[in-house]
């Protein structure tokens, strides 16, 4: 029991170097207990569970922000959010238990050990991205880097992913150390690549050639989730429409405003597209903003996107982008049938805030470049920007509505997965949050403007176009799936040997009873000889 005691202090250590931004620089040596216990001889099982859950609910405790939007009473409020909390951190537990699990079988007591730690624990950050419906893939440890310029910069080699591989093969090789008070040869190989990262980071963030770009402006409203759904449609444009002209004080190509900026079906407002393309002439400059969008199906059936429309000077684009992955119990009711029966105020709770999801990017032309578009939630997943990128995307837009996160660490965490698909894809990130954080992002990760959480305004600076694609761009998620090959390899090879022991066990034995009764035979025929005599 004191394993798991001990792997709950370690698991709540690093959700507070993921939660609170000044202990960020603990990412490089709060798991090195970690490695130490998982590469001794102890069974590590309930270590990995008291981590997981320490972990976790600690990266959790922001939901609690939930408490006052929930149509319950604050105390049941408080008790279902705890009740969440928990059932989301035991999810990613069991996800984090089945990819490093194996480990406890498959070391060797050798230095090798640390690379095979690393990347069990980077299908344990994968695995929650991959599966449908409850896909969180929130926690990863190269959202704690991305203040490492240098390190981040691996990222456009194979992803985030492979920022935290070498997180936590940094964290083993001192383990290691450590423990052997040596340096072995796979301790020196694990130093070499991540000296060579390093290097290559150095390289690409200081040699960088500056781009050519046009001034963009982004704008903040501000707006509280439940404000911003109360007011009118005519003061919200009208908000907006003081906030763009206040903040335009040069010549601009863009205007990115955020995630359902206005909170209605637009291109049913009259009203609002005569405004919207009046803004677009006068300043002059294209518009992406968020908002609804309202389909009727041929059987008179409404249904609401979230989506980013593209305002010119002849008025909104008839392309418009759909989000793609919602968010549960926040966009719709995942388990509808099941939940609706036995949690029925979740029901009333979703009234009105259902949305259908969308199918595929959409890569507008703008005076800027080619412009790809990711919603709120949408920017945690690297396979989208990815798949913009490939459409032929020369910048990405991400607008979003951070509101519910309030002053909690989400809200930064949330702007970091930005960060990292900036230099995963090697683009320029426009981020426009409705009441933060708001900022333009270079292709090497580095924050050229911004405005803060929960502040109204404004600001402009320059963004480029870039065609290039990284080799993460062109080659996926190829570093998780080798890793994942490789553990499926290893744990057959294990199964194959545990057969061939099994098998040899019983040959063994059944020869060693063949000899048994040969042995007796032949004494009962020596015996039966010398009797005759």
């Amino acid at each position: 029991m004191w394993i798991a005691m001990l792997g709950l202090l370690n698991g709540i250590l690093m959700g507070l170097v993921y939660s609170v931004e000044e202990l960020w620089v603990g990412v490089f040596f709060v798991l090195v207990p970690f490695a130490g216990i998982m590469m001794s001889k102890k069974k590590t099982a309930l270590f990995l569970i008291g981590y997981g859950f320490g972990y976790y609910i600690t990266g959790l405790s922001f939901l609690f922000k939930l408490t006052n939007v929930l149509p319950l009473p604050v105390y049941t409020s408080n008790v279902v959010l705890a009740l969440a909390v928990f059932a989301l951190s035991a999810y990613l537990t069991l996800l984090m238990w089945l990819a490093m699990a194996p480990f406890c079988f498959l070391k060797r007591g050798r230095g090798s050990d640390i690379f095979l730690l690393a990347a069990l624990y980077t299908l344990g950050e994968w695995l929650p991205e991959l599966v449908p419906a409850l896909s969180f893939p929130w926690f990863r440890l190269a959202v704690v880097a991305v203040p490492a310029p240098l390190l981040i910069q691996g990222a456009s080699l194979f992803g985030g992913l492979f920022v935290s591989f070498l997180i936590v093969l940094w964290n083993g090789l001192l383990a290691r150390i450590m423990v052997k008070r040596r340096l072995e040869f796979s301790c020196g190989l694990a130093g070499i690549l991540i000296g060579a990262v390093l290097l290559y980071g150095e390289v690409r963030l200081y040699q960088s050639r500056p781009q050519e770009g046009q001034q963009v402006l982004v704008v903040q409203g501000n707006h509280e989730g439940s404000e911003k759904w109360a007011m009118k449609s005519r003061d919200i444009l009208e908000d907006y429409e003081r906030l763009v002209y206040e903040y335009a004080d040069s010549p601009v190509a863009l205007v990115v405003l955020p995630e359902t900026a206005l909170p209605y079906a637009v291109a049913d407002n009259q009203d609002t597209k005569k405004a919207l393309s009046l803004w677009s002439r006068q300043l002059p400059a294209e518009i992406l903003l968020g908002a609804i969008e309202r389909e009727v199906t041929e059987t008179g059936e409404e249904r609401f996107y979230n989506a980013v429309y593209h305002v010119t000077e002849q008025g909104i684009d008839t392309a418009v982008y759909r989000k793609q992955v919602l968010v549960p119990f926040g966009e719709y009711l995942p388990f509808e049938e099941i939940l609706g029966n036995y949690v029925p105020w979740l029901l009333d709770f979703m009234a009105g805030n259902y949305f259908e999801a969308g199918s595929a990017p959409v890569i507008f032309d703008t005076g800027l470049g080619r412009a790809g578009t990711l919603i709120c939630y949408e920017s945690v997943f690297s396979r989208l920007a990815m798949e913009s990128v490939r459409e032929g995307a020369q910048f990405l837009v991400i607008v979003s509505n951070d509101s519910w996160f309030q002053d909690t660490p989400a809200m930064r965490e949330h702007h970091a997965h930005a960060i990292l698909r900036a230099v995963e894809e090697d683009r320029y990130v426009i981020r426009a949050g409705n009441t933060g954080i708001s900022s333009i992002i270079d292709n090497r990760g580095r924050v050229i403007a911004g405005i803060k959480e929960k502040e109204s305004g404004g600001f402009c600076a320059f963004a480029a176009p870039v065609s290039e694609l990284t080799i993460y761009a062109g080659a996926g998620d190829i570093f998780p799936a080798v890793l994942c090959g490789i553990y499926i390899l290893l744990l057959l090879g294990h199964v194959c040997v545990l057969i061939f022991s099994a098998f040899s066990d019983i040959i063994n034995k059944q020869y060693k009873n063949l000899r048994r009764r040969q042995d007796s035979h032949m004494c009962e025929r020596r015996e039966g000889r010398g009797k005759l005599r």
